[in-house]
């Protein structure tokens, strides 16, 4: 029997995984984060594209067609076919302040590849210590229900002796009866967790070697030295780039682009000539310079939007470093002052039961120390929980 048991644990623990583990499986293949990357892919081709010249204008032309003799194209001199080719050329500096454009909208996306990578760390984090507290949770209950039956027992065996006995079995009944519905609660509870797991790491996972052991947390000032990582931040600068060489290149659109025309003049009984033509389009009425100042105050409104979405981030990793800090010293509460003291309360009334003792008061004493272990394993993971929060709000995956 040691021998089988001995066999499970171990294919239990060749079988566990990381939670780092889990997290490096699901940036590999997770398919929200495969649909960023083909859009980030394409922003390739968009950069190589905003190098193009636009495409020429081609047009063939028949000029004076006589009613008279359609056909007939020796009439007189006018009588041509023509060939006419239109190509414009970006001004000076178009070209290279299209291509940083672009590549700032890329810098965008890329910034939210890296967010979706880091919500997608937290969200598997923080259910994998759902996932560990229900287990505890689980086993502790279970460990109750034993407990809770053993001492049905043994308020059945002094029914005889004493006329109490019998309410305090009532009693024993009733918590045995809140252990079971807590241990059906937190199985269902588990199995959906398990479910959001499977998705948010797309594959099966059996079993996590991750423990609840909670180490002391580090600094403030290591978490808001780190916030300029924030992927939401950094997009929110890129944002600010992508309108600012948006007014840049709007700003070299009120230089308008020349145009060269090269046209071939064909005629049947007359030399044959060309035509060279240059021209521009002129801005008579200010569009220009309109969507230049539109993109100028969208500049400062992503500028504005950046300094205030910094602020923000600086308060959130503050709240929630006092959240952590709370659980952290209610953790030390519970396992230095009031589950030693509750262990020991246990002792003495276990001891005053063998010496005939109040078997209420061990029920009633029973249920606290159940809730407490209870408290102290939530309490565990709600640490763990908000510490992935503040891993996420400084960009660490």
């Amino acid at each position: 029997m040691r021998t089988l048991l001995l066999m499970m644990l171990s294919m239990m623990i060749l079988n566990a995984q990381s939670i780092e583990q889990l997290i490096h499986i699901a940036l590999k293949k997770h398919p929200s984060l495969k649909t960023i990357e083909h859009r980030l892919s394409a922003m390739d081709e968009q950069i190589s594209l905003s190098q193009n010249f636009s495409n020429p204008d081609i047009s063939l032309s028949i000029n004076d067609i006589q009613f008279a003799d359609p056909g007939n194209r020796n009439l007189e001199p006018m009588q041509f076919e023509a060939l006419n080719v239109k190509q414009k050329f970006p001004w000076f500096g178009k070209l290279d302040a299209r291509k940083k454009y672009t590549e700032a909208q890329k810098k965008v996306i890329f910034d939210s590849y890296e967010s979706a990578k880091t919500a997608l760390a937290e969200e598997i984090r923080k259910t994998a210590y759902t996932i560990k507290e229900l287990e505890a949770r689980i086993k502790i209950v279970q460990e109750y229900i034993g407990v809770s039956k053993q001492n049905i027992a043994l308020y059945t065996s002094y029914a005889s002796t004493e006329s109490q006995n019998h309410t305090n079995s009532m009693n024993a009944s009733l918590l045995l009866t809140k252990v079971k519905i807590k241990a059906a609660n937190y199985k269902a509870l588990l199995k959906s967790q398990q479910a959001k797991l499977t998705y948010l790491v797309n594959t099966k996972v059996k079993h996590i070697s991750d423990t609840l052991r909670i180490h002391k947390p580090k600094s403030l000032s290591y978490y808001l030295s780190k916030y300029t990582n924030n992927p939401n931040y950094t997009m929110k600068l890129s944002q600010n780039d992508v309108a600012r060489t948006n007014r840049d290149m709007l700003d070299l659109d009120t230089t308008p682009d020349p145009f060269v025309q090269v046209g071939y003049f064909n005629r049947s009984s007359y030399n044959n000539y060309a035509s060279v033509v240059i021209g521009a389009s002129m801005p008579l009425y200010g569009s220009e310079k309109l969507k230049t100042e539109a993109a100028r105050k969208e500049m400062l409104a992503t500028a504005s939007a950046s300094l205030d979405y910094k602020y923000a981030l600086k308060s959130e990793i503050q709240t929630y470093y006092a959240k952590l800090i709370e659980a952290y010293s209610i953790y030390k509460i519970l396992n230095n002052e009031t589950l030693p003291q509750l262990e020991h309360m246990f002792e003495l009334t276990q001891a005053s039961i063998q010496e005939g003792g109040n078997l209420f008061e061990y029920t009633n004493l029973l249920e606290q120390k159940l809730n407490l272990e209870e408290d102290n394993v939530a309490i565990k993971a709600e640490f763990f929980r908000i510490e992935a929060k503040l891993k996420s709000l400084i960009g660490e995956i």
